[in-house]
């Protein structure tokens, strides 16, 4: 009976049972503006490439700077993509199904400082870090 003194009863083995042990649910993790939103967007518009805003119903809306990213990250490179989610974008970041990382902002004033941030970052052979773009009529990764 090991399992007995963890609180496992073989007499009602589903009783405080445990049924995902995996990773949460993945709508837990939206920006609050997504949350509200998720399955009201009407349309959405390009303002530059890499920069975007979709409009919901409600009249919110939501930015999306999207940059490059590597099929393979260090960690380094991962806490820097995280320190700018935290800078700018209230600790959301969202990684695209091609290895592209999207940073969301719910205010326009918001966009230009993100832009000019990673467009700083740079490598120290002199690339882009985090070049913007991807959307739109351009190459995407």
């Amino acid at each position: 009976m090991a399992f007995v003194s963890s609180g496992y009863n073989p007499d009602k083995p589903m009783e405080n049972r445990m049924s995902d042990v995996g990773p949460k649910k993945y709508d837990q993790f939206y920006p609050p503006v997504i949350a509200k939103n998720k399955g009201t967007w009407l349309y959405h518009e390009y303002i530059q490439p890499g920069v975007y805003y979709h409009v919901a119903e409600s009249g919110d809306k939501v930015f999306t700077v999207r940059v490059g990213g590597a099929r393979l990250m260090s960690t380094t490179h991962i806490r820097e993509i995280c320190e700018i989610g935290e800078k700018h974008c209230d600790g959301y970041v969202r990684f695209t199904t091609r290895n592209n990382i999207e940073f969301m902002v719910d205010s326009e004033d918001k966009v230009r400082p993100l832009v000019e941030d990673l467009e700083s970052r740079k490598f120290a052979g002199g690339s882009f870090k985090f070049p913007v773009g991807g959307t739109g009529a351009g190459i995407t990764n």
